[in-house]
């Protein structure tokens, strides 16, 4: 591990002394060189790319308040469906935030 660290950060200073020179066809010639991938090393690419599982949903439930005694958890499926249920129970739409919405999408246009 200290090794590798020791090795990246040679790397990344060769790579960032070469931009602030502007020695741009060096660069990038030195990082092409370095970062080819070939033989043994793409049989292992193809394994661990065959293998991959779905990147991770963040998903945050919401907490209820019934009453001053009663909470409960309102938890949505792990899918992107769910997280825009998550959000539209957590600030629902009302005409003052539709509006607010509205202005702000009218700047970049």
């Amino acid at each position: 591990m200290t090794e590798g660290k020791e090795l990246i950060t040679k790397f990344l200073l060769i790579l960032q002394t070469y931009k602030s020179s502007g020695a741009a066809v060096r660069g990038k010639a030195f990082y092409d060189h370095h970062s080819k991938v070939e033989g043994i090393f793409l049989q292992i690419r193809d394994i661990v790319v065959e293998q991959k599982k779905p990147r991770r949903v963040e998903l945050n439930n919401n907490l209820v308040r019934y009453n001053s005694s009663t909470i409960e958890p309102i938890i949505y499926p792990e899918c992107f469906e769910g997280i825009i249920l998550s959000y539209a129970d957590r600030f629902p739409a009302t005409k003052e935030s539709l509006g607010r919405i509205g202005r702000e999408w009218k700047k970049t246009c």
